[in-house]
């Protein structure tokens, strides 16, 4: 992505913007110590003369994403290239695996007392399966997108 700031002025968006801090930390479990900290920038992250890692900085709601890059100054403009990536690899396998075995362990476990009444049981727990987990992973994606938005909105332009 290029942008019509110069290297200055971008360096001083991310020191306006961010809260200095390793953003793995931010989305660890030990994120609880920071519900009490300050929160008025919208990110929370490293970066250092050509790179940059961020997340947002959030009190409740966390993101599960970073977005890292590096920038430089390519014949007069502005040359970012980041990418958005989960905070662990493994976590959109982690939603369907979740998802399969809960189909698996509710249906295994309704099929085992099989009668009349409880096949409109095993509908309603099979939709509220299918709309928790659907929930889930938008939710997750979501916040993928509201973390580049914001970040393009508030340092890049």
């Amino acid at each position: 992505m290029e942008s019509n700031l110069t290297i200055t002025q971008f360096r001083a968006r991310l020191k306006e913007k961010t809260k200095i801090g390793h953003p793995k930390l931010k989305l660890s479990p030990l994120a609880v110590f920071s519900l009490f900290a300050d929160t008025s920038k919208p990110f929370y992250g490293l970066y250092d003369e050509a790179t940059f890692s961020l997340t947002l900085n959030f009190r409740t709601n966390p993101t599960y994403y970073i977005l890292k890059g590096s920038y430089k100054e390519v014949n007069g403009t502005l040359r970012i290239d980041y990418t958005v990536d989960p905070r662990h690899k493994w976590q959109h396998y982690y939603w369907l695996f979740v998802s399969v075995l809960g189909f698996i362990f509710f249906n295994g476990v309704l099929l085992t007392e099989h009668t009349e009444s409880l096949s409109d049981i095993r509908l309603v727990v099979n939709l509220f399966l299918l709309f928790i987990f659907s929930f889930a992973y938008l939710n997750i994606t979501l916040k993928r997108k509201k973390l580049e938005r914001m970040f393009i909105k508030l340092v890049v332009r």
